[in-house]
């Protein structure tokens, strides 16, 4: 249930930010195929071991599968989320697109998909994402803005559990180190 609220919150809250801040240009995101499935997301839950071992390494369709599959399983049947892909760019860039269920936006918010873009580090011993961009219906958001969503995000991802270390994407995957 507040996984749902949570969710519900971060809808809104982007939808309002870019009613006020459509000045901003909205994110686009690669235009690579990513494959959401439950097989994939449990190749990808099989990879958590190799977490603890050392580090992991993640293809975008693996890692958009265990997100969709983990947020589905924690939320029940009051999930407003469809389905997460995340794309993994040279640099630490990452975009997201997490599509909604129908109804969760009224139609007059230009669409049912929030468009993502920022990028990963490790900071004090945790992965975090650091937005510079946000769009939904083709309003884009920036800057301070994005601080309601980019909680949401780094409060999920310090859920992972251990130590990161350090993080790197490259076009496709990512790859994530840990510390004792």
């Amino acid at each position: 249930m507040k996984s749902r609220r949570n969710w519900v919150i971060v809808a809104i809250t982007l939808f309002l930010i870019a009613s006020l801040a459509a000045c901003a240009a909205p994110v686009a995101v690669p235009d690579r195929d990513i494959q959401v499935d439950v097989d994939t997301a449990l190749a990808a839950q099989a990879k958590i071991n190799d977490l603890m071992m050392g580090g992991v390494d993640w293809s975008e369709s693996e890692f958009s599968s265990l997100l969709t599959v983990l947020l589905d399983q924690n939320s029940g049947d009051a999930n407003p989320v469809d389905s997460v892909k995340v794309w993994f760019e040279p640099g630490n860039q990452v975009f997201a697109q997490v599509a909604l269920v129908d109804g969760v936006l009224p139609a007059t918010f230009g669409g049912n998909t929030l468009d993502l873009a920022g990028v990963l580090s490790v900071d004090a011993g945790q992965l975090k994402l650091m937005l510079d961009g946000a769009s939904v219906g083709g309003f884009g958001v920036d800057g301070s803005m994005l601080a309601p969503i980019n909680d949401q995000i780094n409060a999920a991802l310090a859920g992972l559990g251990g130590l990161p270390i350090s993080v790197e994407t490259s076009e496709g995957s990512v790859s994530v180190g840990m510390g004792m």
